[in-house]
Formats: C-alpha cells, sequence, structure tokens
C-alpha cells in the first residue's frame, strides 16, 4: 500500500475510501468489528465490491484506516489547542470542547473509535490504537513543558487512558456530549485541578 494511501494508489482521503471508511465504522457499531466483512462495508458504502477491495484489500484494512481518522482527528485538535495560550488546564479543557464539537458532527465515528473499536482483538487494530495512543500521550508530555518532572509520560499515560475510559463509559451508555463534557472536565480536575488565585 503506497504511503498515505490505498491500494488503488489514491490518496486516503479520496471520496471512496472516506465512504468506506465511514461504512465500515457505522458497520461495526451494527454488527460488531468481526461483522465488518469487505462485502458488508462495500454493500454500505454503496460501493461495488471489486472496487472496494481496490481501495482497501481486506476488511481489517479499512477497520484500521477508520480507527486511525478518529485518532489523527484527535491529535490534529489537541495539536492546535494545547499550543495555545492559557494554562495546561484550560488547555487541556479547550481540547476537550474542540473534540466534543468536531466527535458531535461524526457520532459513528466517535463510538466506533472510542468503543467498537476496542472491543476487538484484531491484530492491526490494537496496533493502531497502540500507536494512536502512544502519540497521543506523547504530544501531551510535549505541550505540557514538564520535562523537569519525574516520570513525566507515565502521568500522560494515565491521563489518556482515563480520558477514554470516560468517554467509552459516556458512550456505552449512551451519554450525550453535555455528560462526556462533564465526565472529562472530572477526569482533568483530577490531573490539574483548578488553583486558587494568590492572595
Amino acid at each position: 500500500m503506497p504511503p498515505g494511501g490505498c491500494a488503488a494508489g489514491c490518496f486516503s482521503d479520496c471520496p471512496t475510501c472516506r465512504r468506506l471508511r465511514k461504512a465500515a465504522a457505522a458497520v461495526a457499531i451494527r454488527h460488531g468489528v468481526d461483522g465488518a466483512t469487505s462485502e458488508a462495508i462495500a454493500q454500505r458504502a454503496e460501493v461495488p465490491l471489486a472496487r472496494a477491495v481496490e481501495h482497501y484489500p481486506a476488511a481489517a484494512d479499512c477497520l484500521a484506516a477508520a480507527y486511525d481518522e478518529g485518532a489523527l482527528l484527535v491529535r490534529r485538535i489537541c495539536a492546535r489547542t494545547l499550543t495555545a495560550d492559557g494554562s495546561r488546564r484550560e488547555r487541556l479543557l479547550a481540547a476537550v470542547v474542540a473534540a466534543i464539537e468536531e466527535f458531535t458532527t461524526r457520532p459513528e465515528l466517535a463510538r466506533y473509535w472510542a468503543v467498537e473499536a476496542w472491543r476487538s482483538d484484531l491484530a492491526i487494530l490494537c496496533a493502531s490504537r497502540m500507536a494512536a495512543r502512544e502519540r497521543l500521550v506523547s504530544i501531551l508530555a510535549e505541550e505540557s513543558g514538564l520535562d523537569d518532572e519525574d516520570l513525566p509520560e507515565l502521568r500522560f499515560e494515565i491521563l489518556v487512558g482515563a480520558i477514554h475510559h470516560a468517554v467509552s463509559e459516556e458512550l456505552q451508555g449512551d451519554g450525550g456530549a453535555a455528560s462526556v463534557r462533564e465526565r472529562l472536565e472530572q477526569v482533568i480536575d483530577m490531573f490539574e485541578p483548578a488553583r486558587e488565585p494568590a492572595v
């Protein structure tokens, strides 16, 4: 598969690839990752099977690409919000707000990325999840400016895990944007409590 593209030689954001990734997320939500076959994905995307496998030769490739799409979205939001002005807490809260706003327009991607993909032991999805988590931890650690603290990456590893757990629980319980935001604010408060102004 060419770097940054699909087997058909197109860029990974071509209209057909986008339709197939969206369909993969929808099928996985309704039938589980194991039920997201190439045939089911192609049918949902309304793309001929022969054309679908030109873009993603196996269903696993499409499922991983759909997960990676959600992970890239989160990384871009973090890169934008965590470099802004304000305290670390304010920047984390801004990242939460921006991510919720973005995923609210794409609820199936949100559920697939935070819930369904994590229920699977599909090797390519496990690799995508691990890589996405490592990148996010690195972004948080780098943007925090905590080089002088002990084990800063461990701190952010725990934070990323707590955030994922909170989002996953809310989405599995059919929580809406408001409840997800409330839970994430609680998580951030544990790691970055609001400081009282100095007197």
